[in-house]
């Protein structure tokens, strides 16, 4: 694999999955590898029992007691929880809401603040970018891998597999060697990417747990495939040099996502949005690309499935948070189509 100077422009351009997929789609190498086995404690979670006539009662979830080394967590500042009130409510339909995650299993994170727990368990319906599953599991796993007889040694050579094979351990993905000799460059990509997760679990998959424990359908706005494909689609070379500049790219890594993760813990939009604005890639070829693949058609397909629940009523709808703002973002597509946002703050 020759790198030009061209690509050499774009060795920043791993920043923006770095930043962008914790926002948007990194939970798939997490949903991928995930060891099923290990338990997830779930601090915060109260179920109700609907099928024994609760009603919005809480049931304790036992935590570790006092004094053995448990501490709860932080809350974050306000959340990115908006009410969206129904164009004149004609039908009477109860007020359905839309938050922002992070994919990260980081216990600020997963300390799901008292504003958005008490909203999502009256919920009707829970809508999430994937509905999270077992079978999921095997279909992304699938999707990462060659299957054509192509492997990532004859796409990117045999002194670049070593380096990138020998990155991949360094990060904790340690693989099989029928798994990472498959492995497309995209895939390898995002593994080198994304923050270490030994839980198993990211805030969306915990959101999901809790709504299926108070008796709450969970649904999918997007299917695996769908998500897969942002990145199956583009071509090989730009899947090379994707995984080039992620090589290039990650002794940074550490701190663009501290960058990434202060800022989501903040409850500030435009934080936010000016931390990735900052990162975006020198190359506008690629840089447009990654934003219409990653965002625009997405945010466009979730925004038209989701309007069958919004007409129901009492939908929580929970996407990464970058799909929310900006004049294409889910937030200014529901304003434009007449919804009310409101912005609850975490004490509310």
């Amino acid at each position: 694999m020759q790198i030009n100077t061209h690509t050499r422009h774009i060795a920043k351009l791993a920043l923006l999955p770095a930043i962008a997929l914790l926002l948007l789609l990194s939970w798939i190498t997490t949903l991928a590898f995930a060891d099923q086995a290990n338990p997830v404690y779930q601090a915060e979670i109260r179920y109700i029992d609907r099928s024994k006539g609760e009603s919005n009662q809480a049931i304790p979830v036992t935590q570790p007691a006092p004094g053995n080394g448990y501490t709860q967590p932080q809350q974050a500042n306000s959340p990115f929880l908006w009410r969206i009130e129904h164009p004149g409510n004609h039908n009477g339909a109860r007020s359905n809401y839309i938050f922002g995650t992070i994919h990260i299993d980081d216990e600020k994170v997963m300390a799901v603040p008292d504003s958005v727990r008490q909203r999502l368990i009256v919920a009707d319906t829970l809508m999430l970018e994937l509905e999270l599953n077992a079978n999921g599991s095997v279909d992304v796993l699938r999707k990462m891998l060659f299957t054509d007889g192509r492997n990532l040694m004859q796409v990117i050579g045999e002194e670049e597999f070593s380096e990138v094979s020998a990155a991949l351990i360094k990060t904790g993905n340690d693989l099989p060697d029928d798994v990472m000799t498959f492995l497309k460059p995209w895939a390898a990509m995002l593994m080198l990417v994304k923050p270490e997760n030994n839980s198993g679990t990211f805030l969306d998959k915990k959101l999901a747990e809790l709504a299926r424990g108070s008796g709450i359908r969970v649904l999918g706005l997007e299917t695996a495939n769908e998500q897969l494909s942002v990145f199956d689609d583009i071509a090989i070379d730009d899947q090379v040099i994707l995984l080039q500049s992620a090589m290039d790219s990650l002794a940074e890594k550490d701190q663009a996502y501290r960058q990434l993760l202060d800022a989501y813990l903040s409850g500030d939009m435009e934080k936010l949005v000016s931390i990735t604005d900052s990162q975006q890639p020198k190359d506008k070829r690629m840089a447009d690309l990654i934003n219409k693949k990653l965002i625009i058609e997405r945010n466009h397909r979730m925004f038209e499935r989701m309007q069958g629940q919004l007409q129901a009523g009492n939908t929580f709808i929970a996407v990464g948070a970058l799909h929310l703002p900006g004049e294409q973002g889910l937030l200014n597509n529901l304003r434009q189509a007449g919804y009310r946002l409101i912005r609850i703050e975490r004490n509310q």
